[in-house]
């Protein structure tokens, strides 16, 4: 019996759906991850509710303020699976906001992953929070392996896009973001991996440049989202694969 309730292949991409702890044992290695990985959010000092939070995604909880809190797994299983599903030398990317950088990264330090740069994207729009608006999210580069460097080593840590969302889901990242890290890790060919793929912009990102994608998905709603949006992104132009990496200073719209 297959850990995944569904499979999709679609082009050079495969989607999975299910839970990603259990599906990424079974995946070939990946030359690459890129994610904005499940962690519990809360708003304006205002706590999460007290429900018990349990696998991937499973369930979706608000905080008493109607914020939508993600379902998540323990940072140091969620780091350990990723390592174990990538080649022996690959680069990650992993997404988090200012409270979770410190616990995400001592995560991934113990389950092998070696510590490159802290990034951050510039949202331009602030979240509203009584100890300063949030206008920036974190993505922590490491790496396994042997270092290696990136495609254009004059990118600079800081990216600067909107967030005109064009999906229903919660916590949607836009394609560009993602394309700076996937076209400066990775070659046209290699397999980018998400284990927690949610609307797929890292899949449509990894379409544009040329690259072979895997991408899991637990909420079926979601998973559905993220293969029309695959299949469109096969529809379109290659816009990224003659000017990779992306501009850090007209990434634009979102994804």
């Amino acid at each position: 019996m297959t850990p995944w309730k569904r499979k999709e292949v679609i082009g050079g991409c495969t989607l999975y759906l299910g839970d990603a702890m259990e599906i990424l044992p079974s995946l070939d290695p990946a030359d690459l991850c890129v994610s904005d990985v499940p962690y519990a959010l809360t708003t304006g000092g205002v706590s999460k509710s007290s429900k018990t939070m349990s696998g991937i995604f499973a369930a979706h909880n608000y905080a008493n303020d109607g914020q939508l809190i993600m379902a998540t797994v323990p940072f140091p299983e969620m780091m350990a699976a990723i390592y174990g599903a990538l080649k022996s030398d690959a680069d990650c990317y992993v997404m988090a906001n200012d409270k979770n950088v410190h616990p995400l990264t001592d995560a991934a330090l113990k389950a092998g992953f070696q510590f490159h740069n802290l990034l951050a994207w510039d949202k331009i729009t602030p979240t509203p929070n009584r100890w300063y608006m949030k206008n920036l999210e974190f993505t922590l580069y490491l790496w396994k392996g042997r270092a290696r460097t990136i495609n254009n080593p004059s990118a600079k840590q800081l990216i600067r896009g909107g967030v005109s969302k064009i999906t229903s889901h919660p916590t949607e990242k836009p394609v560009p973001v993602m394309a700076e890290y996937v076209g400066n890790s990775s070659q046209r060919g290699d397999v980018v991996l998400d284990p927690f793929m949610g609307s797929a912009s890292t899949g449509v990102a990894a379409v544009q440049l040329g690259r072979n994608f895997t991408g899991i998905e637990i909420d079926p709603t979601f998973f559905d989202m993220a293969c029309e949006r695959i299949r469109a992104a096969y529809k379109a132009p290659d816009m990224w694969s003659q000017h990779e990496p992306v501009d850090q200073l007209n990434i634009g719209g979102a994804a």
